[in-house]
């Protein structure tokens, strides 16, 4: 099979079309920080997008890591899955700030932290809650340990595809807004280097040329 950007491209704004391409201003959850990988081999390519997200679900706000996956080999049959690596005591913070503990008890992938309350930085026009600033918090101190593992990663995209680019920053479409110059992933540069990289094999085709936007500031309503 013969991997061309035009394929690649291709698949992406199908999925965007299909509301299967993550955007980081969905109404159901808030997103905290991301990561793009990509992988190939000289007959396959896989894009992983890693989103970490305060996510309102029926147990109320939970730290959620979405993990949306493209290409012509990958092992998931659902536009993404999803991990737990972050818990803490929810039912807890969903209080008045004059109510919500001095330390907070948090497991990152098995490992216990002691947050002290004071040190996070709250943003009350956001929310009543400290949830989401306990994870803006968390990502600052702790990104690499919360984001995927390579075990996470090969449950989704085969071992023999190899990991050729992984970014902490680009320029990510703005896929639920039609009106957007960037509605589409074959819209934006970074998106149409991304797939040359993964085509080509050639990692230096990436070079920043939009403004990169993947921060939480630039996405979130409230």
């Amino acid at each position: 099979m013969t991997i061309t950007t035009e394929n690649i491209l291709n698949c992406l704004d199908k999925a965007a079309g299909n509301l299967d391409f993550p955007g980081f201003d969905n109404m159901n959850d808030d997103m905290v920080t991301a990561r793009l990988t990509g992988f190939r081999n000289d007959e396959d390519w896989a894009l992983t997008i890693e989103q970490l997200v305060s996510w309102y679900s029926l147990n109320g706000v939970e730290p959620v890591l979405v993990i949306s996956a493209f290409g012509s080999s990958i092992l998931i049959n659902e536009p993404f899955v999803t991990y737990f690596p972050v818990k803490y005591p929810s039912g807890e913070l969903e209080e008045d700030d004059q109510d919500i503990p001095e330390s907070i008890s948090v497991m990152i992938r098995e490992e216990q932290f002691t947050i002290n309350s004071s040190e996070i930085e709250r943003n009350p026009h956001l929310s009543d809650y400290i949830d989401f600033d306990l994870m803006v918090h968390l990502v600052d101190r702790y990104r690499e340990k919360i984001l995927a593992t390579q075990t996470e990663f090969r449950e989704i995209v085969p071992a023999e595809l190899t990991q050729i680019i992984q970014l902490d920053n680009w320029h990510h479409p703005d896929v639920y807004n039609p009106n957007s110059e960037f509605s589409t992933p074959s819209r934006t540069k970074s998106m149409q280097m991304i797939a040359e990289v993964l085509g080509s094999g050639k990692p230096e085709l990436y070079q920043p040329c939009e403004d990169d936007n993947v921060d939480w500031r630039k996405w979130i309503i409230k």
